[in-house]
């Protein structure tokens, strides 16, 4: 919370670990944002080849958490467990709840399937707002092909994240992500601040595109 008012970030997403223990991580997000609701949002952690992968949804969702985090790398369920993240995305979409797909190595872990599967779920849940890395495989096609995916910046071991081309992917589905802890909030924000972008596109990935994107969260 320090770092977010020494850079200005009014409110965060916050997000857990990728774990297998879902469901401790899961309550201490809720009792950080029970403690500073007017500062954090919380997501979830859901592992999809857990058996009671449903059950902590429905649980996370009494605990007020309003978004959920799938991490493809550390659960591996890409290609092979897609029927049951779809039964998952059934109930996101009945709670009106964002989905973001959490991985650090996206441009080295087999970035076709990584491709086909989120080309599969955002076809088949057109209403879940999908937030993904910049880095995602074949990331321009997938945007033109589905309005509900959505960017997220961030960087990785202290180097800022790369903002795509405006023209590729658009201004207004892209938001700032920093990766903290694991990277300082003020690398990703100097970074965009520093770039060749029109201001008035700076300012949608800075703020104004999560407030109108997820205005429902606030």
């Amino acid at each position: 919370m320090e770092l977010m008012d020494e850079h200005g970030i009014d409110m965060s997403f916050l997000l857990p670990f990728p774990t297998m223990k879902t469901r401790e991580n899961n309550d201490m997000i809720a009792e950080a944002v029970k403690e500073h609701p007017d500062r954090f949002i919380g997501f979830a952690c859901i592992d999809p080849t857990a058996k009671d992968a449903r059950d902590e949804l429905k649980r996370s969702v009494s605990l007020g958490l309003k978004g959920i985090m799938l991490d493809p790398e550390y659960h591996k369920f890409f290609g092979r467990n897609m029927s049951t993240v779809e039964v998952l995305m059934v109930l996101c979409m009945e709670h009106g709840l964002p989905v973001l797909f959490n991985t650090e190595n996206i441009v080295s872990r087999g970035g076709e399937q990584y491709y086909k599967s989120l080309d599969q779920l955002a076809f088949k849940f057109p209403d879940i707002r999908m937030i993904v890395h910049l880095r995602w495989p074949r990331i321009g096609e997938l945007m033109r092909s589905h309005q509900n995916i959505i960017l997220y910046t961030g960087g990785h071991h202290n180097t800022p994240g790369p903002i795509p081309r405006i023209e590729e992917v658009g201004p207004t589905r892209i938001c700032l992500g920093t990766e903290s802890p694991v990277n300082h909030p003020a690398l990703t924000i100097r970074d965009i601040r520093a770039k060749k972008i029109d201001p008035v596109f700076r300012e949608l990935i800075l703020g104004k595109n999560a407030e109108r994107l997820f205005k429902d969260l606030f």
